[in-house]
């Protein structure tokens, strides 16, 4: 039996342009700072809560926590998509654009900011997240060429 190699052992050069770049999206100390606060975001609301500066329940703390999530993680995709001499991250930007407008419309259930029925929410949460998905999704794929799938092996040939 004869034993194939699968990978390769020599990378690429780590540049900007290139697909095969392991280089990380934004300088680490950047990566560092928006961590940090998300952490200490994290840990104000754990502190608001458990010192009852905040009259929140289980759910509507978890709501919060989820927004926070969502706007840092948004943040980060944005910071990477404009940092110079990087690669673009439309696809990050779309996809953290539509979880913080679905967990702002959340949080807006989960306070009260509205009163609506049950199936009212429902609708707005859906009819909001997909028209919001559809248009972070039409305008990353505006910013993307994608190249074209190579053919089989079954459908080449011998």
């Amino acid at each position: 039996m004869v034993a194939t190699e699968t990978s390769s052992s020599t990378r690429p050069a780590s540049t900007p342009g290139n697909p095969g770049s392991n280089k990380p999206p934004v300088p680490p100390k950047i990566a560092a700072l928006l961590a940090g606060l998300t952490v200490l975001t994290g840990a104000v609301i754990g502190l608001m809560t458990s010192f009852n500066a905040v009259h929140w329940t289980s759910a509507q703390t978890t709501l919060v926590a989820a927004e926070v999530a969502a706007f840092w993680a948004l943040s980060g995709a944005v910071t990477a998509h404009l940092w110079p001499q990087t690669k673009k991250q439309p696809i990050a930007v779309a996809g953290t654009v539509t979880a913080f407008v679905s967990a702002t419309l959340c949080l807006g259930f989960g306070f009260a900011w509205w009163q609506l029925t049950q199936s009212q929410n429902a609708s707005l949460i859906s009819l909001v997240t997909a028209i919001v998905a559809v248009a972070a999704a039409l305008a990353a794929r505006s910013t993307v060429t994608a190249g074209t799938t190579p053919a089989a092996e079954a459908e080449r040939g011998p």
